[in-house]
């Protein structure tokens, strides 16, 4: 804990004064953005995450019996049902390392044809997207392997540009190949009517069978918008019941500073996603309803040890009890953001996807929480409380008069 206290009310203006022009800016970037980068989760239409990478292998099957063709890990399964019973083979890749080695084990099995269009690929590299396990027929199913490239996002964009309102992100490494394509609705537009087009639109652009599906999410009209509806009501009924639970806990001007600061952390959050263009999806409300509890905990600390120290040194003045409560609330306060942010960051550097987006968030809100709870409702509750001891001197003299 610092010698002397931090002079909390001495800067206030100045950290309101920071704190608005953060929002603004904040405010700024949303309307030059266009708005949130919505997610598949608020914005109806198709999401799919595609991977590039080449066909190494055919297989089809001429028999009369049900074969099912499944990848699990390197392994390659081939299942064969019939009136005899069923008969399961599996590939492993340790046992055919290329696709080669693979085709002449697949080729054994009676009324199975198996042809390796590239030979050299390692069978460890199999992929298992979208339609796997797969029911083999006459038609050849394509097998596809990991391959790095020089595809990038730019070319995905000009193959996917004549179906309209695409958005597009890389996931993973850049050499991986891997994207998430977003693509919204339009009239008469049908779950299967809409992977259609892009299929049949990245097979003219990167060859028939060279793009694999590894999961497709649909989102109707009607969801998004109950789904738009229920997130605001959570973080309003949220808010409100923060506010009487301060209440009855402290006094109202505890509840309104607490309140003011957890609005300010909402919106600072919002406008981050804003500036940032993070997605915004069902994700980013749960991080926005954490901040809020993460931030409510850390302010109550502090107005618990305001409300204590008034209590003890009534004679010393509101701003002095301020300022010594948040640095004696300082060490803790640390602690929390510290070993929080610690928690969270390798998920922010080493995960991917939704996890990776609510750790970058929550590492965001935690600073703004931080930043909220030992300078703005500090500062709110001493303008509040000498507005109201301003309030009841003037009643008084009115009533004496």
């Amino acid at each position: 804990m610092p010698k002397k206290d931090i002079p909390v009310i001495r800067y206030r203006w100045f950290a309101w004064v920071l704190a608005i022009v953060l929002l603004l800016v904040g405010g700024g970037a949303f309307i030059v953005n266009g708005g949130f980068n919505l997610g598949v989760d608020f914005e109806s239409g198709l999401s799919q995450r595609i991977q590039v990478a080449p066909v190494g292998l055919t297989v089809s099957y001429s028999g009369n019996e049900d074969a099912v063709l499944s990848i699990s890990g390197s392994a390659l399964t081939l299942e064969v049902r019939g009136a005899e019973g069923v008969s399961i083979k599996t590939f492993k890749s340790a046992s055919y390392p290329t696709a080669a080695d693979l085709a002449v084990a697949l080729n054994a099995v009676d009324k199975i044809e198996a042809v390796a269009l590239k030979g050299s690929f390692d069978t460890a590299d199999l992929l298992s997207g979208y339609g796997f396990p797969a029911t083999l027929s006459t038609n050849p199913t394509q097998l596809n392997f990991k391959a790095s490239g020089s595809v990038s996002i730019e070319d995905i964009r000009v193959a996917l540009e004549a179906l309209g309102n695409v958005k597009v992100q890389t996931m993973g490494a850049s050499d991986g190949q891997m994207f998430q394509v977003r693509l919204g609705i339009k009239d008469d537009d049908t779950q299967a009517s809409m992977e259609e087009d892009v299929r049949l639109a990245l097979d003219a652009h990167f060859g028939e069978g060279s793009v694999v599906v590894l999961a497709s999410d649909y989102i109707g009209a009607k969801f998004s918008k109950t789904l738009v509806s229920s997130s605001i009501l959570a973080i309003i009924v949220a808010m409100a019941l923060i506010l009487v639970y301060i209440w009855f806990r402290f006094r109202i001007a505890y509840a309104v500073s607490s309140l003011i600061a957890l609005v300010h952390d909402v919106l600072m959050l919002l406008g981050i996603i804003a500036l940032f263009q993070f997605e915004f999806s069902s994700t980013t409300i749960a991080a926005l309803l954490t901040i809020i509890g993460y931030s409510l905990n850390n302010t109550i600390v502090i107005f618990d040890r305001i409300r204590e120290n008034v209590s003890l040194h009534k004679e010393v003045s509101l701003s002095v009890q301020i300022d010594k409560s948040v640095t004696q609330s300082l060490s803790r306060t640390i602690m929390s953001a510290v070993t929080t942010l610690a928690a969270i960051l390798p998920l922010a550097v080493f995960a991917s996807g939704d996890i990776r987006m609510f750790a970058v968030n929550m590492g965001f809100g935690i600073l703004i929480g931080t930043f909220s709870s030992n300078l703005l409702a500090p500062a709110m509750l001493y303008w509040i409380s000498k507005a109201q001891k301003k309030g009841n001197i003037v009643r008084k003299v009115e009533t004496a008069k």
